[in-house]
């Protein structure tokens, strides 16, 4: 048996093993998925006209920590007006960081 056909299988899984490992350890929340939670925390104060999530997660701080996160909005009707609101979402937890209106 040839040395070369014992060390290319093993280095090929041990390659594809870490790469599946960084991956496992690096579990985001999809953004449709971050998205449909934050419409749900929404809904309860009425309904919802309008939303949107960007794809790409960013950086955010709030006191004083980073976090990966995605960034969305929200439309709502209130009396007869349109109120616009900017949010950020925790990309690892799903957890609301921060929301305001625009």
């Amino acid at each position: 048996m040839k040395w070369y056909k014992l060390i290319v299988p093993a280095a090929v899984g041990a390659t594809v093993g870490a790469y599946v490992g960084k991956k496992i350890k690096e579990q985001w929340i999809v953004p449709e998925v971050a998205l449909k939670h934050v419409k749900e925390l929404f809904k309860q104060d009425g309904p919802i006209s309008g939303s949107w999530i960007l794809m790409e997660k960013e950086v955010y701080e709030k006191d004083g920590q980073e976090h990966i996160a995605y960034q969305g909005g929200i439309s709502r009707t209130v009396d007869g007006q349109t109120q616009h609101y900017k949010f950020y979402i925790d990309a690892s937890t799903g957890q609301l960081l921060d929301s305001y209106m625009i």
